[in-house]
């Protein structure tokens, strides 16, 4: 079985640009369809997108859609949220509902911002 790879917002977004190494390996990962989406990183990224992101990001949806955001994921964030609201670095629900989805799905979280997840039973992925 083959590793697929839930992408943070900043990963998407430097694919869609173009920037490297992410973008090839985003690219690879394409080609093999193992990437995922979140409707958290949709969101984020319309919230700012210009035209031409938001057509790019589109056709990745097209191809590969979008995991919904059910009653189990949202219980699981939840429960990130509760576990580190009194660390030191607290941690956003938007972050914990990605976390969620990667740890219930069995998925590689590719994102540059580890700092954001510091949930220890989700694989994580700095594809610098």
């Amino acid at each position: 079985m083959s590793e697929n790879y839930l992408l943070d917002t900043n990963i998407v977004l430097e694919a869609i640009w173009g920037k490297e190494p992410v973008a090839s390996r985003v690219a690879s990962w394409i080609k093999r369809g193992q990437i995922v989406l979140s409707p958290i990183v949709v969101a984020e990224i319309y919230a700012k997108a210009s035209q031409e992101e938001k057509e790019k990001l589109e056709l990745l949806i097209g191809k590969f859609g979008v995991l919904p955001i059910d009653v189990v994921t949202a219980r699981i964030a939840g429960d990130y949220r509760h576990r580190f609201l009194r660390k030191k670095k607290k941690v956003f629900l938007m972050d914990c509902l990605i976390a969620a989805a990667a740890k219930l799905y069995s998925l590689t979280l590719v994102t540059h911002n580890t700092s954001d997840y510091p949930m220890t039973d989700i694989n994580i992925l700095d594809p610098r």
